[in-house]
């Protein structure tokens, strides 16, 4: 990323949005971002400068005012990545309260945040909007329904605005990674093949940004692995699920 790039962040003050958000601060970019904690807790850990705006994404009105305020601050807006998400524990009966949440948060975050930015990008007629999805949103796996169901929807979310966008001079990236050892997976009780660092992820993830590419699963096996359950016929994908071959299941 060359200097003078602005980027704004959600879940800036955690996980990957830290890391992301210090990679990108290291790189000149001017870094913006929003998150849930407070502005003196926030300021504690963010990079010098940061600007940070508390606010929830599944606050559509709160979006549009952190994302316009924070472009109105630097000039432009020139990448907006919509990291913010929540999980919840796996279970074969769903807490569907705690599913709408994550539903609200993970899709319907990245709309709201997708939103505001893109009337900004098309006015500029430049921009790239980026979101994470996840492994879990290509095939559905044991005990997250909600979860897989709300990174598919972002997936295809942001592979429609690609084609759409494009023509518009604006980039719409979807990373999808597998386990990274977060808040998110400290508590899984289940096999987590080619976990990742957050460093290693955000090497990976800045890397896909800075490519602009339209969609990529991290790490490389995992995309093999996403590939080949993808194609598999349903009757036999269930099948190997069921009989947990891969110790997703939780024991």
């Amino acid at each position: 990323m060359s200097q003078g790039e602005t980027v704004f962040i959600t879940g800036i003050a955690s996980g990957l949005g830290l890391e992301l958000a210090r990679r990108f601060h290291a790189a000149g970019a001017t870094v913006g971002g929003c998150g849930l904690l407070p502005l003196e807790e926030a300021r504690e850990l963010l990079p010098p400068d940061t600007h940070y705006l508390s606010a929830d994404v599944a606050d559509s009105q709160a979006m549009h005012g952190a994302i316009s305020e924070f472009a109105a601050a630097v000039g432009t807006l020139d990448i907006v990545v919509a990291n913010a998400g929540i999980s919840m524990p796996k279970a074969s009966f769903p807490d569907f309260a705690a599913g709408r949440r994550v539903l609200e948060v993970n899709l319907l975050g990245t709309v709201n945040t997708f939103g505001p930015a893109l009337d900004i990008m098309r006015i500029q007629a430049h921009g790239q909007l980026v979101a994470l999805g996840s492994f879990a949103g290509i095939v559905g796996l044991p005990g997250m329904a909600f979860y897989g169901a709300s990174k598919a929807g972002v997936l295809h979310f942001c592979e429609s605005l690609a084609a759409d966008l494009k023509p518009h001079g604006i980039t719409v990236t979807a990373i999808a990674p597998g386990f990274v050892a977060t808040a998110l997976t400290r508590n899984n009780a289940h096999a987590m093949p080619f976990l990742l660092s957050p460093e290693r992820a955000v090497d990976q993830i800045y890397r896909a940004i800075r490519r602009r590419r339209a969609r990529i699963v991290i790490p490389w096996q995992m995309a093999i692995v996403a590939a080949l359950l993808y194609h598999l016929p349903r009757r036999l994908y269930l099948a190997l699920m069921q009989a947990d071959l891969l110790g997703l299941r939780k024991p």
